[in-house]
């Protein structure tokens, strides 16, 4: 392929997870053309220049002439709103997927999901829109990861499990078969959830428990 034959997309966002996520959109063949940022400054050894602000996205996609974009914020109730303004500007979302990723041929992938480095993705698993499959973490088979939902680095993730939107499953934790974790619930850093966590709370240790639990 040919630099004239790829796809130029806008980036939103610029710091280190934005860092992460242009190589992802580099190994997936998108040239990145810029970053837009929420102050308008990026971090140190971003691989392209920061455009400007947030506020100047839509002027900035028209300036430079780019229909596509990745948001690459890491927060994810920030990250669903920049997409619904991004796709309001007629601006469509696209993938970003390491070539070091693993993702089965049988796995269905939405808009706007980031698969990073060490990332496995088994048959039959669901990634909804805007969902960040974070460094070196596992989603085995008939799992749904829910719209902007965050699987973060080391994540061990068993089969028939269903993570509900905006949930953020932290550095290092696992779940067993079949559980459901409700929309926007947080699993804290190591945990092992071992039973249903509700929508909306915030479990931590081993075995999980609500944050405040006995």
């Amino acid at each position: 392929m040919t630099a004239s034959d790829m796809v130029r997309v806008l980036v939103v966002g610029a710091g280190g997870h934005a860092r992460v996520c242009i190589e992802a959109l580099a190994d997936s063949g998108f040239d990145v053309v810029g970053c837009v940022s929420r102050d308008g400054s990026g971090i140190s050894g971003l691989p392209c220049r920061v455009l400007g602000g947030d506020e100047e996205l839509e002027q900035i996609a028209e300036r430079i002439d780019v229909r596509r974009v990745f948001v690459a914020v890491g927060h994810n109730a920030t990250r669903e709103l920049l997409t619904a303004r991004c796709r309001e500007a007629g601006l469509a979302p696209v993938n970003a997927i390491s070539r070091f990723a693993m993702v089965s041929a049988a796995a269905e992938l939405g808009s706007g999901v980031a698969v990073l480095a060490g990332a496995v993705l088994n048959p039959s698993a669901i990634v909804a829109d805007g969902a960040i499959l974070n460094t070196r973490c596992s989603i085995d088979h008939d799992v749904y990861i829910g719209p902007f939902a965050h699987v973060a680095v080391g994540v061990a993730v068993a089969g028939g499990v269903t993570v509900g939107e905006r949930a953020l499953l932290g550095v290092g934790s696992c779940v067993v078969p079949l559980a459901r974790i409700g929309a926007d619930a947080v699993v804290g850093a190591g945990a092992a959830v071992v039973r249903d966590v509700a929508a909306g709370t915030t479990v931590m240790g081993v075995p999980a428990r609500e944050r405040g639990a006995r």
